[in-house]
């Protein structure tokens, strides 16, 4: 029995001195400007002074995923004591407004606050009640279609589940909720007529007919 009770307290005493060993006291990271830099250091800074060996690959991703700028990352144990964090944020594709409070939509398929985001982006404004995933696959349709996306100003979506487009010359494009595609085939047509003038709205939800008007939204 006392033995036993040596041989337990002898185990004890070497795992608490292995704890105390090789504790991380350094976090680099890499990526980052100075303001994103800081907000994932403090995500992180409950591994300082945390035994290196004993951390866990997913507890790092557990803090660093909270961070919606984010795309990839990779981590690095750098012995004795060090962490390596290499990231890259995601690119902004819009901008929103949910509760009174300003978003980025990135294509992370996250929303992040801009007051998070040292730089301001001038990007195009997304209205309505809209899925951020349903406005990723609508810009990937756009571009794969040849749209170019930099001549969009604003974005809206309604709750027929479908969008309209405005360009930087007030040119509105009302799209169909499905078919997409070829409603966008049937505006590059139109496109070649050069009949479409700034402020026009053309109205591509019906199926093989476009209505072009100058109304004003």
């Amino acid at each position: 029995m006392i033995l036993l009770l040596l041989s337990s307290t002898f185990n004890f005493n070497i795992i608490s001195k292995f704890k105390k060993l090789n504790l991380i006291s350094h976090i680099n990271i890499l990526g980052l400007n100075e303001k994103e830099k800081n907000i994932l250091e403090k995500n992180l800074e409950i591994f300082i002074n945390k035994n290196i060996f004993l951390i866990s690959r997913e507890e790092v991703d557990e803090r660093i995923k909270i961070n919606s700028f984010l795309d990839n990352y990779n981590i690095v144990k750098v012995f004795p004591s060090k962490l390596l964090v290499n990231v890259k944020k995601t690119e902004f594709v819009g901008k929103t407004i949910l509760d009174g409070e300003k978003f980025y939509i990135g294509k992370n398929g996250k929303l992040t606050k801009t007051l998070l985001v040292e730089k301001e982006y001038n990007l195009p404004q997304v209205f309505g009640s809209f899925e951020v995933n349903e406005f990723l696959k609508l810009q990937k349709i756009l571009n794969t279609n040849d749209f170019d996306l930099g001549k969009i100003k604003k974005y809206y979506y309604y709750k027929s589940n479908r969008w309209d487009i405005e360009n930087n010359d007030d040119v509105v494009l009302m799209l169909p909720s499905y078919n997409i595609e070829k409603s966008l085939k049937n505006y590059k047509s139109l496109l070649k007529t050069n009949k479409i003038v700034p402020g026009n709205l053309i109205d591509l939800r019906m199926k093989n007919k476009i209505i072009l008007s100058n109304a004003k939204r």
